[in-house]
């Protein structure tokens, strides 16, 4: 069974990424060997990478944009469609609609 540490090696990381933002994985890695935490560059880089990610879903939850994929999903494109049909008074109005649109571009290239 493994041995658990005292010391909280993650937060370790992130406090000294918070402190020292401009040093590099192994720069961080070997300060931290000085105050007996014993860690890779490797894992001082998956901890940088994960919470760049959290941060950056964070961020796009906030301006509300999915949080995955970065791209729209089928029920977000689903939810347009159906404003669309609302918004134009029907599904027939809503093709009109499209095939306006589709002529303009046409022109547009």
């Amino acid at each position: 069974m493994a041995k658990k540490s005292a010391v909280n090696k993650s937060q370790a990381i992130r406090d000294a990424l918070t402190a020292n933002p401009d040093k590099t994985p192994s720069e961080i890695a070997e300060l931290l060997k000085g105050d007996g935490i014993n860690i890779t560059a490797q894992y001082v880089s998956t901890i940088k990478s994960n919470a760049k990610i959290k941060t950056t879903r964070k961020v796009m939850v906030r301006r509300g944009r999915p949080a995955r994929g970065g791209g729209d999903s089928n029920m977000g494109t689903m939810d347009a469609a159906l404003a669309l049909i609302r918004a134009a008074g029907g599904l027939e109005q809503a093709k009109n609609v499209l095939s306006t649109i589709e002529q303009i571009s046409q022109f547009v290239r």
